[in-house]
């Protein structure tokens, strides 16, 4: 009887457990989205002045591409290596560092007078947004068990989409207020440090890590603590499972496909409002700051149309959460990616109404992929491990896709070649999301441990076999 009551106690005090840690984990997922969006909106604020950096520095399309580009460069290379940081000195550690990198990152960007310093502070800000990436999801993990995982990661996801929204809005009318020169693109760069820094703040004062989870690492935590340092083969066993670096590389391809259009848009369509305003006898200046504020605004339609699609996600995600219902989500995020073949197809004037489309296929599936690295890794402690591959692949298409698509266009702009190439690229994409829908998954961590009813019974048959 007294064991039945220890159980019931023990029961009582987990689920009270669980429920302040939720609590908990609500305020530190906010906190982490105010500083995830503001270090995707670093990310996004090169597009709405890529004609003036062209002229400022004397490069071609391709050549100024790079300024996206090169920011994956960090990501791809510090991926790998913030999930072995980030299990030696903790993820909170590892954020606050990352949110370093990025305010020097715009200092040094801010500063540039020549194309190479400006390269320099770009790729010091790719190591903060590939660090936040794999930190966020990690401390979502722990908060969250897997099955209600699915609600915050959608939500989580407002970070990019957000982040990028306002990058394409806010841009151009910054640096008006500011200085008075809509292509004063130094004064964005400082006003986003600022941002930055304030993200800096947020992140040191309101996100924690709870000690949680399973093994003996996990109990001395709970017992002194102190976090624990899991064995670094632990995390190796991340890099085995196949599935992931399928459903990584499909992703890859898919989000080449969404960046071919959505990078280039503000460039696409700051050409022909420059052109529409001269021709109706404005200024070279004032059709230029028209063009300008026009081609931003109208880009972040295919963003701002993903937020409410974020949502729906999310709360999908909330309420289907077996690995079928997920694997569905998948096959139909990638057949949506083939709506990029026709942007730069379509009659301008239906444009805007083809970029919001866009944004509500972006935020579909930018919301399932970050909620199927918690069902794709087997292990909790290889979940940085996942996010990372997710990282680096996204880091390949962002440091391809830009200067890719402006060498295709040419020096001549020809948009309409972007077409076939978004379509082999979403092509690929859909085809490898299928395989790895097909691939069985394998048994989670939590699913193959004994529980501790079968464990007694365990214990009752062998002392019984020691009897007899």
């Amino acid at each position: 009887m007294g064991t039945n009551e220890t159980r019931r106690e023990r029961a009582d005090e987990g689920a009270a457990h669980s429920r302040e840690l939720e609590r908990r984990g609500w305020i530190v997922l906010f906190a982490m989205l105010f500083c995830g969006i503001i270090v995707i909106m670093n990310q996004y604020k090169v597009p709405t002045f890529m004609g003036t950096l062209m002229q400022d520095f004397g490069t071609s399309p391709g050549t100024t591409g790079w300024l996206m580009s090169v920011i994956a460069v960090a990501g791809i290379v510090t991926a790998f290596p913030s999930a072995f940081l980030l299990n030696r000195f903790g993820p909170r550690r590892i954020g606050l560092f990352g949110l370093a990198f990025m305010i020097v990152g715009c200092a040094v960007g801010a500063l540039a007078s020549t194309f190479a310093q400006l390269i320099v502070g770009r790729l010091l800000e790719g190591v903060g947004v590939a660090m936040m990436g794999v930190v966020a999801t990690t401390i979502i993990s722990m908060y969250f068990p897997r099955e209600k995982a699915g609600l915050p990661m959608g939500i989580w996801n407002l970070w990019y989409v957000v982040g990028s929204t306002l990058a394409y809005n806010i841009g151009v009318p910054v640096a008006l207020a500011l200085t008075g020169d809509p292509h004063n693109w130094h004064a964005w760069w400082w006003f986003s440090d600022a941002l930055a820094l304030v993200a800096f703040i947020v992140f040191a004062l309101l996100v924690s890590v709870p000690h949680a989870g399973r093994g003996i690492a996990a109990e001395r935590e709970r017992a002194t603590g102190r976090p624990e340092h899991r064995p670094a083969s632990l995390l190796l066993e991340g890099f085995k499972v196949k599935r992931m670096w399928l459903f990584g590389l499909g992703f890859c391809f898919l989000m080449f496909t969404s960046l071919s259009v959505l990078t280039w848009v503000p460039t696409y369509v700051q050409e022909i409002e420059v052109g529409r305003a001269l021709a109706a006898g404005a200024s070279l200046a004032d059709a230029q700051a028209q063009g300008g504020v026009a081609g931003g605004s109208m880009a972040s339609l295919g963003f701002a149309a993903s937020i409410p699609m974020a949502l729906v996600t999310a709360f999908l995600l909330g309420r289907f959460q077996t690995l079928r219902a997920r694997n569905v989500m998948v096959v139909i995020a990638g057949f949506c990616a083939f709506f990029y073949v026709g942007a730069f197809l379509v009659p301008y004037d239906y444009l805007p109404a083809y970029l919001v489309l866009l944004g509500l296929e972006s935020g579909w599936t930018s919301g399932v992929v970050w909620s199927m690295v918690p069902v794709t890794m087997p292990k909790r402690v290889t979940m940085p491990v996942g996010m990372a591959i997710i990282i680096f692949f996204q880091g390949v298409s962002n440091l391809l896709c830009t200067p890719v698509v402006g060498y295709v266009i040419g020096e001549a702009q020809v948009w309409t070649n972007v077409a076939p190439l978004c379509a082999a690229t979403a092509t690929i994409g859909t085809v490898l999301w299928i395989v790895y829908v097909l691939t069985k998954p394998p048994v989670f961590e939590e699913d193959e441990e004994p529980s501790e009813l079968d464990a007694l019974a365990e214990e009752a048959g062998a002392l019984g076999a020691e009897v007899a």
